[in-house]
C-alpha cells in the first residue's frame, strides 16, 4: 500500500501545501516555519478563575455558509460554581467577533468584551454547586491563526468547504468558550444551519437532519466530556459511507465517513483500513472509548489531520494518518494532556501507536523502516528535549522531531526496558486509571503506571530522555582477555550528543554470532565505561540490530581482528616489555595507552617500536599508535 509523508510549506497566506512522497509516514498537525502572520508569540494564558466553576453542558447553535468566512449563533453554557459566593464568570473570545447580547435567567445582562475576554458580573452571587446557565449571542468573521482555526475554502472538486481546527489556542477565534486544560465540558449539543445540499460533520451522534426552505439543520449530540479545542464542525457537499467494527459481544462500532464526492471511490478503499486498526488498538489498549456513539472521518482542505473527538478531520486517507488520528481518540481525546508542555502525551503516543500498526499489521520491512526513519529524524540535530519549555510558539509545541518522533521513541525505549508484557500492561492501566479517564493527565501519572508494573523507578530515565537533550553514542570493543584465563570481554563506552546529559543508563542490546547462529545479549550499562564477560568468543557482534535504542554513529570493534590483520603486539600477555611490529616497517610517531576505565597511563612521542611496561599494573589495556601514514588501535594484557 502506498504511503505518504506530508510537508507543510506556509506561504504568506499561511496555507499549507501538500506534497507526496514514497515514504511510510504522515503526521497530523505538522510543524511550520513561522511566516509573517506567525512571527508574533501567542500569549494566551488560561484564566485562574476557570478552576472556580465546572462546565456541565454547552449547546452551540450556529448558522454558517461554506462559501463565506462568517459565523453567527448562540452558545448556551450550563455551569455550577465550585467555590462560595460565585459572583462573576469569564469566557474567551477574540475582540473581532461581536457580542450581540448575553441572556441570564431570561434577562439580558451587562458584560464587557475587551482583550479577547468576555467578563460577566452576576446581579447576585450563585451558591456553590447550584447549576445555572447563560447564553451568549454573537456574530462576525473569525480569525484563523495557529493551524487555521476557522477556514472557508474550496475542495479539490471546486466546491465550498468550511472547517474548524482549534488546537491549541484557536477555539476562542470562532466561538465564546472556556479555553481550558482544567475543565472538560461534560457533554455538548451542536446545532448547525447551512444551505441545503451540504452535510455537517461534528462530534458525537447525528440526532436529526431537518430541511427548512433553502436551509438544513444538523443536530449532533456528544455525551462524553470533551476539551474545548476538540469541538469542531466541517460543512460541505459531502458524500457519506460507513464501515463497522464488530465486537465480541455482538455490538458494532460505526465508522462514519464524510468525503468529497470526487474522492468517494478511492476513499472507500482507503478508509476500510480503519477497521483492522481499531481492532488492533482495542486489543492493545482497551475498547474504543466512544463506542456507543461512533468514530468517523471528515475530509477537509488541510495538509494533515486533526483528531476531533469521535470524528477526525483528514487531509488524506493514507494508512499511517488514519492510524495516527485514531490513536488520538485514546491518547489526546479520552485522556488529554494537562499542559501543552507535555504534548508528547498526545503526539508521542499517537505516533508510536501508528508505528505499532506497521509492526503488527504490515510487513516487517515497514516496521524496520518506521524505526530507521524516526531515529534519523531525531538525530539530525544533537539537542532538543521532549519536554516543551516554551509553549508560546505553536511550532515548538508541535515540533515533528521532538514532540512526535522523540516522544514516540521514548515509549519504544520504555518498552525495551520493561519488556512487551509489562509495557502494554502499563499502557492499559494508564488507560483505565479513573484519575485520568475522560480527563487530563500529567507526566507523573503516566510514569506511576510504568513504575508500578516494572517495580522500579524511572526518575533517571525521564530526567535523561524527557527533560534532557540528545542521545548516546556507543563505542563497543570485544576481545579475549589473555591475562584473565582467556575470558571473552565486551567493553562499552558511551559519549553523549548534548551536555545536558552526561550518561544514559540503559540496557544495551547486542547480537553475538557464532557459526551462523545468533544469541541476543542484554547488557545493563550503569557505569561508563563498563566491561562485561560473555560465555564464549563470537565470530562477530552487532549493536542493536532491532533498533531499540535511540543512538547514532555507534561502533562495534573486534580488537582481536585489528591486532591480527594490521600489526602484531608481542608478547601478549606481556610482563616487562611490549613490542610492536607494524606493516612495511613503519615506525611509531606517538603512542597512548589507557586502562579500561579510560585513564591514560602512558604516552610517548619517540620513534620507537617497543616500550617498557614494568611500572604498569596487571590487567587489560587499550593503545593508540600513530605513524606517519596510519593510525592503529588495539588491546594487550599485562600478566605479572
Amino acid at each position: 500500500m502506498e504511503r505518504f509523508i506530508l510537508y507543510c510549506f506556509f506561504l504568506l497566506t499561511g496555507f499549507p501545501v501538500l506534497a507526496q512522497d514514497d515514504d511510510h509516514f504522515c503526521y497530523d498537525k505538522l510543524p511550520f516555519q513561522e511566516a509573517k502572520s506567525y512571527l508574533k508569540k501567542i500569549n494566551f494564558v488560561e484564566d485562574e478563575s476557570y478552576a472556580d466553576y465546572d462546565l456541565t453542558f454547552q449547546r452551540m447553535e450556529w448558522t454558517v455558509d461554506p462559501s463565506e468566512h462568517y459565523i453567527e449563533g448562540a452558545v448556551t453554557s450550563y455551569f455550577h460554581p465550585k467555590i462560595e459566593n460565585f459572583s462573576s464568570i469569564s469566557f474567551d473570545m477574540i475582540d473581532q467577533l461581536q457580542v450581540d447580547s448575553i441572556v441570564f435567567q431570561e434577562q439580558k445582562i451587562n458584560f464587557t468584551h475587551t482583550n479577547d475576554k468576555i467578563n460577566i458580573v452576576f446581579p447576585e452571587t450563585i451558591p456553590n454547586g447550584i447549576t445555572d446557565s447563560l447564553t451568549i449571542w454573537y456574530h462576525g468573521q473569525p480569525l484563523s491563526s495557529g493551524f487555521g482555526a476557522f477556514q472557508a475554502k474550496l475542495t479539490g472538486g471546486g466546491d465550498p468547504i468550511l472547517w474548524t481546527l482549534s488546537e491549541p489556542y484557536g477555539a476562542m477565534e470562532w466561538w465564546p468558550c472556556k479555553q481550558s486544560l482544567v475543565d472538560k465540558i461534560d457533554s455538548i449539543e451542536v446545532y448547525v444551519n447551512c444551505p441545503v445540499g451540504n452535510k455537517v460533520a461534528s462530534n458525537g451522534k447525528l440526532i436529526s437532519e431537518k430541511v427548512d426552505g433553502n436551509h438544513v439543520q444538523f443536530v449532533w449530540k456528544h455525551r462524553y466530556p470533551i476539551v474545548t479545542y476538540l469541538v469542531a464542525i466541517a460543512v460541505s457537499n459531502y458524500s457519506e459511507f460507513s464501515d463497522f467494527v464488530e465486537l465480541d459481544d455482538g455490538r458494532e462500532i460505526e465508522i462514519l465517513n464524510y468525503v468529497y464526492p470526487v474522492n468517494l471511490s478511492q476513499t472507500k478503499n482507503q478508509a476500510r483500513a480503519t477497521v483492522e486498526i481499531m481492532e488492533l488498538f482495542n486489543s492493545l489498549i482497551g475498547e474504543y472509548p466512544f463506542a456507543d456513539e461512533k468514530y468517523g472521518h471528515a475530509q477537509f482542505g488541510w495538509g494533515g489531520g486533526m483528531e476531533h473527538q469521535t470524528m477526525s478531520f483528514m487531509g488524506s486517507f493514507s494508512y499511517s494518518l488514519i492510524a495516527h488520528e485514531l490513536a488520538h481518540q485514546w491518547f489526546g481525546d479520552y485522556i488529554t494532556l494537562g499542559s501543552w508542555q507535555d504534548i508528547w502525551l498526545n503526539e508521542g503516543f499517537a505516533t508510536y501507536f501508528q508505528g505499532l500498526t506497521e509492526e503488527f499489521l504490515q510487513d516487517s520491512i515497514d516496521w524496520l523502516g518506521w524505526k530507521k526513519y524516526h531515529i534519523n529524524e531525531i538525530t539530525e540535530n544533537p539537542g532538543g528535549s521532549v519536554y516543551v519549555e516554551d509553549t508560546t510558539h505553536v511550532s515548538r509545541i508541535f515540533d515533528l522531531r521532538l514532540s512526535y518522533s522523540k516522544g514516540a521513541y521514548l515509549l519504544h525505549m520504555l518498552r525495551w526496558e520493561l519488556g512487551d508484557e509489562k509495557f502494554f500492561e502499563a499502557i492499559r492501566n494508564y488507560f483505565n486509571d479513573p484519575n485520568v479517564a475522560n480527563g487530563f493527565a500529567t507526566n507523573e501519572e503516566l510514569i506511576f503506571h510504568f513504575e508500578q508494573v516494572g517495580d522500579t523507578t524511572f526518575i533517571e530515565f525521564f530526567n535523561d530522555w524527557y527533560y534532557g537533550q540528545g542521545y548516546p553514542i556507543y563505542r563497543i570493543n570485544h576481545y579475549t582477555n589473555f591475562g584473565d584465563n582467556g575470558r571473552y570481554e565486551v567493553n562499552i563506552q558511551q559519549t553523549t550528543s548534548h551536555s545536558s546529559v552526561d550518561f544514559f543508563e540503559m540496557h544495551v542490546p547486542l547480537r553475538a554470532w557464532k557459526d551462523g547462529q545468533s544469541t541476543d545479549l542484554r547488557l545493563h550499562q550503569i557505569t561508563n565505561p563498563q566491561t562485561f564477560v560473555i560465555t564464549e568468543k563470537p565470530d562477530s557482534i552487532q549493536f542493536d540490530p532491532d533498533l531499540w535504542l535511540l543512538s547514532k554513529n555507534s561502533i562495534v570493534t573486534s580488537l582481536n581482528e585489528i591486532q591480527t590483520q594490521t600489526f602484531k603486539v608481542f608478547p601478549n600477555p606481556a610482563k616487562e616489555e611490549l613490542n610492536f611490529l607494524l606493516n612495511n616497517n613503519e615506525r611509531i610517531q606517538s603512542i597512548k595507552i589507557v586502562d579500561l576505565n579510560g585513564k591514560v597511563v602512558f604516552t610517548s612521542k619517540e620513534q620507537i617500536n617497543k616500550i617498557d611496561i614494568s611500572s604498569l599494573s596487571a590487567g587489560a589495556y587499550l593503545f593508540n599508535l600513530e605513524t606517519g601514514s596510519n593510525n592503529y588501535q588495539g588491546k594487550f594484557v599485562i600478566a605479572k
